[in-house]
Formats: C-alpha cells, sequence, structure tokens
C-alpha cells in the first residue's frame, strides 16, 4: 500500500511543478534513476511528491515518509503524469525536448529556431482573460473607471493620507513634480463584476525603485489582493528603469497605486496582481478543470484566505477564534489569521475600543516538524516520557511560535489582549479524534503568551484518546494546566481530549490507569479552585461534542465563573450545517465573549 496520503490531487502536484522550476531544487533532493516530465522539462519525483503534500496539507513531506521508485513513480502515473528513466536528477530540460530541438535544426535549415517563451507572449493575455472568463462568468477587459489621478479629489476619503505620502515620497525621489498628466486612470487589464474585483498584470518594468517606495508606505493593514512583500523583492531583483519621459516610473508607480486602493473606496475587491513572469500562462487551457483550479490557486496567492465575521457579547472576558472549515497549521496562514483578526477588530466600531485578557485558538493553530533526534528510545514511555524529551518538543514549540510571534504581531495583538492561547501540535496527517487511530510519534502542546512580553508558559495533552495513547508523548506534570492570571485569578489550561477527564459518561468502562488520572486531575482541580476553563479541541463539530464534559466542569467545580472552548468547526468526512444555523458556539461557553470567525475565502 502506498504511504503518499491520497488527497494529493493532480492540481497539487502542478502547482509543485510550478514552484519547483520558479524556485528550484534544494540540494539533496535530486533525483536518481527516474524524472518526472511535464512541459520539456525535468523534476524529482519524490521532491514534487512532498512539495505537493505541503500545498495540500502544510508541511513538507518528509523523504523517509514514503518511499521513491515503484511507490512515487506509481502514484504519480496515476495522476496521468509521466516518468522516465534519466540521469539529470530532475533539474533540467528533458532529453527528449533537447533531441527534438537538434532534429530540427538538422533536418530544415530554413526553419526558424524554437523561440523562447517571454513576458511578452500575447497569447498569455488572451489566456489569462479566458481562465478568468470560464471561472467568474463575466470578464471584461481593457475595462475604463472614471477613476481620477489627482490627489485632491480623494481628500475626503480613507486613503488620502496614505496617497498623499506616496505621492510626497515620489516627488521627494528624484525630483520630478509634474508626472501626473492624465486626469482618469487608463483602463484596467481585467474586472470581474461578479464578485467586483480588478486584476492587473505585471511586466517587468511595473518593479522600479519608486514603485517599490510607494509599497513601502501601504499601511500594514491596507488589503490587497497580492503580496506587498514579495512585489517589493521583486522591485529590488529587478530594479527596472524607463526614462522616456525621465518621469515615467514614478508616474506609473503613482497610476499602480491608485489602482490598488480606488477601488476600496468604490466598494469593489481588493486589486489582484500577477506577475506575468510567474507562469507560461498561455500553457493553461481553460476547458480543463485542473488547469482551472490550477490558475484560481495562483489568482489567490496573496489574496486573504479568510474572511472574518466578529460575533461579540457585552463586557466579553475573551475572545476566541473559530476556524470554520480546514486549517493548515502553518506560520504562514496563523500569522495572516491573527492579523485579519487584528484588521477586524480595530474596523468594528462596537469593538474597537474593547479589551480582553484573553484571545484563544484552537488545538494545532500552528504545527511544527518532529525533531528527527527524539525516537522512540530516547522518550522511553510515551505515558511517561522523558524529561530530556519533552523539554527537547517544548524547545521546538516555542521556535515555531518565535517565528509566528514576530515583534510587529505581538505589538498588534497587545493593544487588544493581555495573553494569547495557542494550540501548537507536531505536523501529523491524522487529526486527533477518537475515532482516528494514531501511530506515529506526535506531541498536542498549548502555550499561553503575554502579548506585552513575549514571555511563554507551557502545558500539553494529559489525557490521550485509547487510539494515540501509544504514540503521543504525554505531559505527565498536572500542576502545568493551572496558572494565575491579573484579574481572572486561576486559569486551568486543557488541550483537546483533557477536557473528558470531567466526564463520566462511561466511567465504570475506563481503565484503572484512566481513572486514577481522572481522579487526581479532578482533586487537583477542587484544590486550585479556577475561575475560568480554556479548552483547546481540534474540532467542535457539533454542539454535543463536548456538552457532557461540560457539564461536569458546572458541578465538580463551582469555582469557575467562565470557561470557553475554541476549536475548528469541521469534519473531515462529512458535510456539516453552517455554523450560524447551530448551537455550537453558543454551547461550548459560559461568560460573554468575542467570537472572531473565519471562514473560507469565496473568491
Amino acid at each position: 500500500d502506498t504511504m503518499i496520503p491520497a488527497i494529493i490531487s493532480r492540481q497539487h502536484i502542478l502547482q509543485a511543478i510550478q514552484q519547483a522550476r520558479r524556485d528550484g531544487v534544494p540540494r539533496g533532493r535530486h533525483s536518481r534513476g527516474f524524472c518526472l516530465a511535464h512541459d520539456s522539462r525535468h523534476y524529482p519525483p519524490k521532491y514534487i511528491i512532498a512539495l505537493a503534500h505541503k500545498i495540500a496539507l502544510g508541511r513538507l513531506l518528509r523523504s523517509d515518509e514514503f518511499n521513491g521508485g515503484r511507490e512515487s513513480n506509481g502514484f504519480l502515473r496515476s495522476k496521468e503524469f509521466k516518468v522516465v528513466e534519466c540521469t539529470c536528477g530532475g533539474i533540467g530540460p528533458s532529453t527528449e525536448s533537447v533531441v527534438q530541438k537538434v532534429a530540427t535544426r538538422s533536418f530544415d535549415t530554413s526553419a526558424d529556431p524554437p523561440r523562447r517563451h517571454s513576458e511578452r507572449c500575447p497569447e498569455c493575455k488572451l489566456r489569462i482573460g479566458q481562465m478568468l472568463e470560464r471561472i467568474y462568468g463575466t470578464c471584461l477587459r481593457d475595462h475604463r473607471f472614471q477613476w481620477s489621478t489627482q490627489l485632491s479629489d480623494y481628500r475626503a476619503t480613507p486613503i488620502f493620507r496614505t496617497l498623499k505620502t506616496v505621492l510626497d515620497s515620489l516627488e521627494a525621489h528624484r525630483g520630478h513634480r509634474n508626472f501626473v498628466k492624465a486626469s482618469r486612470i487608463d483602463p484596467c487589464d481585467f474586472f470581474m463584476p461578479k464578485p467586483g474585483f480588478v486584476v492587473e498584470l505585471d511586466e517587468s518594468q511595473h518593479f522600479t525603485v519608486p514603485r517599490r517606495l510607494a509599497l513601502s508606505h501601504y499601511p500594514p493593514d491596507f488589503k490587497v489582493g497580492f503580496s506587498v512583500e514579495r512585489w517589493i523583492s521583486l522591485c529590488e531583483e529587478h530594479k527596472a528603469k524607463d526614462n522616456d519621459p525621465p518621469f515615467r516610473d514614478e508616474q506609473r508607480a503613482w497610476y499602480d497605486t491608485l489602482r490598488d486602493m480606488a477601488p476600496l473606496v468604490e466598494g469593489l475587491r481588493p486589486t489582484v496582481r500577477l506577475n506575468i513572469a510567474d507562469y507560461q500562462w498561455c500553457s493553461l487551457n481553460p476547458d480543463r478543470s485542473d488547469d482551472r483550479a490550477l490558475f484560481d490557486g495562483l489568482l489567490s496567492r496573496g489574496r486573504p484566505k479568510w474572511e472574518v465575521d466578529a460575533e461579540f457579547d457585552p463586557e466579553p472576558w475573551i475572545a476566541r477564534i473559530i476556524i470554520d472549515g480546514p486549517w493548515s497549521g502553518s506560520a504562514e496562514d496563523a500569522a495572516e489569521l491573527l492579523n485579519l483578526v487584528c484588521d477586524t477588530w480595530d474596523s468594528v466600531d462596537e469593538i474597537r475600543r474593547v479589551r480582553t485578557s484573553l484571545v484563544m485558538t484552537c488545538a494545532a493553530f500552528l504545527e511544527f516538524e518532529w525533531p528527527p533526534d527524539i525516537t522512540r528510545s530516547s522518550i522511553g514511555d510515551c505515558w511517561n516520557p522523558s524529561a530530556d524529551a519533552l523539554m527537547a518538543l517544548f524547545r521546538a514549540g516555542e521556535l515555531a511560535v518565535g517565528r509566528l510571534l514576530t515583534p510587529q504581531l505581538l505589538e498588534r495583538l497587545a493593544g487588544f489582549t493581555d495573553y494569547l492561547t495557542i494550540g501548537v501540535d507536531s505536523s501529523k496527517d491524522t487529526v486527533s479524534t477518537t475515532e482516528n487511530y494514531i501511530s506515529v510519534l506526535h506531541a498536542e502542546l498549548v502555550v499561553l503568551v503575554n502579548t506585552r512580553t513575549g514571555h511563554q508558559i507551557w502545558t500539553g495533552k494529559s489525557y490521550p484518546t485509547n487510539r494515540q495513547q501509544g504514540s503521543l508523548v504525554r505531559v505527565p506534570d498536572l500542576d502545568t494546566h493551572f496558572v494565575r492570571l491579573p484579574g481572572v485569578g486561576h486559569v486551568m489550561i486543557l488541550g483537546c481530549h483533557d477536557l473528558n477527564m470531567f466526564n463520566n459518561r462511561n466511567l465504570e468502562n475506563t481503565g484503572p490507569v484512566r481513572r486514577d488520572l481522572k481522579n487526581s486531575f479532578r482533586q487537583l482541580a477542587k484544590g486550585r479552585r479556577p475561575t475560568a476553563v480554556l479548552h483547546h479541541p481540534h474540532t467542535m463539530p457539533s454542539s454535543h461534542t463536548w456538552a457532557s464534559a461540560w457539564g461536569w466542569v458546572r458541578t465538580e467545580l463551582p469555582s469557575v465563573k467562565w470557561y470557553a472552548g475554541a476549536g475548528r468547526y469541521h469534519h473531515a468526512e462529512k458535510e456539516l450545517a453552517p455554523l450560524e444555523s447551530t448551537n455550537v458556539l453558543s454551547n461550548t461557553k459560559q461568560g460573554s465573549s468575542i467570537d472572531f470567525v473565519a471562514h473560507v475565502n469565496p473568491t
């Protein structure tokens, strides 16, 4: 049986091929005897599958998790890819294409040599328009809006201050001050009336020093449909120049800024930009579903992946981040979502000035790669692991959290809350539920972070499910679940299944070891008299999932005034009713809260 997850689709592999073609193949990941042949180039099969796994599930598949040769080649062939024997290592043009070019030059001396594809390819823009039309219905090409180029016409809009800063900096850059010649912006490349957004195609002449200067003044929370950081990097890489007329680069940078910002004044979605050199767009076929999916993935790069709604009660004590759908656990997604929550918090008048003591996330909100030096022999018994192995896992978690919570992001969060909890898991393919058997070594941790100082306090799951207890590195120190916070009191912090230590359902069928653990933890909790309980499940697909356990918490711990859970509203094998039509949010808390619900962006 293959060890390669079946969730990896042809689309994921096509995206991996494009990424490998753009970024290259890392040292040590080349192939030995076989190559994946695609579009006249060769790629290493195992690396492409590992990269496709990251695109599908958020992490790079390690080489020791699946086999090369027959397994990898068979998997790729099952997805209708061509795998051939070769010796190039998967890092160059295919032998077939080289032979064909030599043959052409030898037998037909009158024929022109094959042309290299370039960003000036006229078919690329045509094909992009066809793909947009096929996906969104109506696509208007070279569409003209009546958007002014004059700064004074934006004086009454929210973007005026930023536009003035950009224009002032462009004028000061080389002293050109009269480069705004037209009264209206030239037509945009494409406009999709439904759902309402502009697509601009950027060739290399757009990546200039003045454009980098303009982009550097975009506010951190300004919504655009591309990566500002990457566009700045492309400007630094190209440093294109067009001095005819002498102010052409400043002029183009100003008009591009207006195309980014004016749509938001008009109530449109953020402008999407495509780097025309990122892909050979003319190779896409609008009639192929795989190609349409690949195009849509490229189109959405840099676009917010979620839309965040805020549901709030008066005088909330906590804010919860609820993810309505699947989740990758990557640091990139986690950072983007935390910033979107901050954006939402700052934009909703009713809660803009509200501050909570805590913000909490779900289990596996952030994932890290399992440290290769932690083995079963170094762990010993997973139920009572060695202190060294456990500390090594905490250190791996700390490094992952440090990469996520940059000083800038911590500063943003500190404007809204005193503490943040993050579910931090080692990467694994299977979600922890009572139904799923998990055989790979793994850890499920929770960290409490002081947003002002960055100080971290760690705990982790102490009560594994029956089907994971042989491979979960348990946190045996029950004291780690309790921390005292100013203004809140004692807080009990629980991992996913830990809440079931309070569940008396089927108690008579619980084995003596697990029963003793339940009793020990309950006695400890009664002595600590917590005022608040924070539960970090992986999922909460139903209002009944944790209802019994919460009922026993209320019965056994009268000191608890507030409690909250923050799992994902998701089930891997069945479609759920819309979250707003359920009681999931109200049945997983006691006390007022702000609930930030992240829905997958429909565009």
